[in-house]
């Protein structure tokens, strides 16, 4: 199943996610997390593909607006990453994510305000 994301909301938005990932199994945890992918006015952006049907998100758009929720939280530093989500680093911060439920084979969350 594939997961992308679109910006309907205007500003530039930077997207970061959690998804299963049993390779961090070794680290102590079964998520992975990963970001930013930068995603400008009426594009899109292809982010995973997965197996398993939830996902988790956090994304900023350029004039501060976010998207945040409940879940994680996970660390997330200003650069690209591709980590465990019990790793972090001395110039991360901690962010909440919102659950996405992947119904079917590609499935797109669009970003609105």
């Amino acid at each position: 199943m594939q997961l992308h994301f679109r910006n309907s909301y205007g500003p530039r938005i930077w997207v970061a996610i959690m998804y299963y990932d049993t390779g961090c199994n070794s680290d102590g945890s079964s998520w992975g997390t990963r970001g930013w992918w930068t995603i400008d006015n009426g594009g899109q952006a292809y982010v995973l593909n997965t197996n398993n049907r939830y996902a988790y998100y956090y994304a900023e758009a350029a004039d501060g607006t976010v998207w945040t929720g409940q879940y994680g939280p996970i660390y997330v530093p200003q650069t690209a990453f591709s980590w465990c989500s019990n790793t972090g680093s001395t110039n991360s911060r901690v962010v909440g994510l919102r659950e996405v439920y992947i119904p079917s084979d590609k499935h797109t969350v669009n970003l609105v305000p």
